[in-house]
């Protein structure tokens, strides 16, 4: 069941073929604020979208005709592919990262929660609308001091080492979509070559820990597969 929250107000292209999870879905999302426009093809969303411009597009990957790889690929060739969010049964680890490695913005695996289906939408539009993040945020048990760089669990400052703290910011400032590790080198100024997967996982798993990143408090932190980690706040108005 969708949380009560603030209404997105966005509008969403959905290509979906299955008509009773597509009505799923657009019920889940109008109740968001978002306006919809549904297409059951390819072929049909390819058409629509050269008449239309939306702020985000939702994509069944496996559908009859062409899929929705190619739908994206061809709407990238004409310049009108908004940002994309793919919607598959499939959680290989293969597949996942052959929808984020041909340009996909992010995934959800069927049957999706309605609450996580929100925080990837605005953590998406977030970063392409490129809202500015406020001084200080309160999200469940913790409150996040952007200005000073701290973070308080149930109002105790939490102890974190520099490089915690880099990491910690990096991740929170971007929550909700995939920070590569790349990125996360970059941001601790490091050579990439100098630090291995295990080591930054230590470093995360020591983040998850103190802040208490679990699902009982709204939040989680993952990694990626070949992408990087995600941090999810999934109670956010």
């Amino acid at each position: 069941m969708l949380a009560q929250q603030e209404d997105i107000f966005a509008t969403l292209a959905l290509l979906e073929d299955d008509p009773y999870f597509a009505d799923r879905v657009s019920q889940d999302l109008t109740q968001m604020g978002c306006q919809i426009s549904h297409f059951r093809t390819g072929e049909d969303c390819i058409k629509g979208l050269q008449e239309k411009s939306v702020d985000l597009c939702l994509f069944d990957l496996q559908l009859p005709g062409i899929s929705g790889l190619e739908v994206m690929t061809r709407l990238s060739a004409l310049g009108r592919m908004p940002p994309v969010i793919f919607l598959t049964s499939n959680d290989s680890e293969e597949d996942i990262a052959r929808i984020l490695l041909a340009g996909a913005d992010d995934y959800i695996i069927k049957p999706h929660n309605a609450n996580i289906l929100k925080a990837r939408i605005k953590a998406l539009l977030r970063r392409t609308r490129h809202n500015t993040t406020p001084p200080q945020e309160h999200l469940g048990a913790l409150t996040i001091d952007h200005a000073a760089q701290k973070i308080f669990l149930d109002g105790q400052l939490v102890k974190l080492t520099s490089m915690e703290t880099t990491l910690a910011f990096a991740l929170l400032q971007q929550r909700g979509q995939i920070v590569s590790r790349q990125s996360l080198y970059k941001v601790l100024d490091i050579d990439d070559m100098a630090v291995d997967t295990r080591r930054l996982d230590v470093h995360l798993s020591r983040i998850r820990s103190k802040l208490q990143l679990n699902v009982a408090n709204g939040w989680t932190l993952s990694s990626v597969y070949q992408r990087g980690y995600r941090i999810e706040y999934f109670h956010e108005k």
